[in-house]
């Protein structure tokens, strides 16, 4: 998929790669399935949309192709978002409200279960890479990073949490 795109791999390639990865994510799967089956008979091609439709190339054309105050407002947001949520997440621990909080936001699925705790180091990097990627490329997911920084920042303030000095 990297390399070709989606079309390569085709949707229901794509599931049954995730069912062997993933077995126990077989509802998750299944309700993806459905959403697919639904928008495809509404005539819209999910596939065509994905930020992964023209593989590696795809993705590295859209980084190109952004202009340089884009790019930078990517990576300024990504980095904020992912240290906030490290915060949060280090108390949330402790926590199950704010824990519930974090996890009850749509953001919590398209981002920070995915990657948006980006660790110390390359692996850290490379999660903000992706983010970045993803805030270009997805429509609609840079505007609700944006929104969950905000629900992030009244968090901090609501549970008091303290910032690194």
């Amino acid at each position: 998929m990297l390399v070709g795109g989606t079309t390569d791999v085709g949707f229901e390639g794509l599931m049954e790669s995730w069912g062997a990865t993933w077995p126990e994510g077989k509802e998750i799967i299944d309700g993806i399935r459905a959403a697919h089956r639904e928008t495809e008979l509404a005539g819209v091609d999910l596939m065509a949309q994905s930020p992964m439709a023209h593989g590696l190339r795809g993705l590295m054309r859209v980084v190109e192709e952004a202009d340089d105050r884009r790019l930078c407002a990517a990576v300024h947001a990504c980095t904020k978002a992912s240290g906030t949520l490290v915060l949060l997440w280090t108390r949330a621990v402790e926590d199950p409200e704010l824990m519930h909080r974090l996890m009850s936001d749509v953001m919590w699925d398209q981002w920070a279960r995915v990657g948006g705790l980006a660790p110390h180091g390359a692996a850290g990097e490379a999660g903000i890479a992706i983010s970045t990627v993803q805030y270009l490329a997805v429509p609609g997911w840079a505007d609700d990073l944006i929104r969950f920084q905000t629900v992030m920042e009244n968090l901090v303030v609501a549970f008091a949490v303290r910032l690194p000095s």
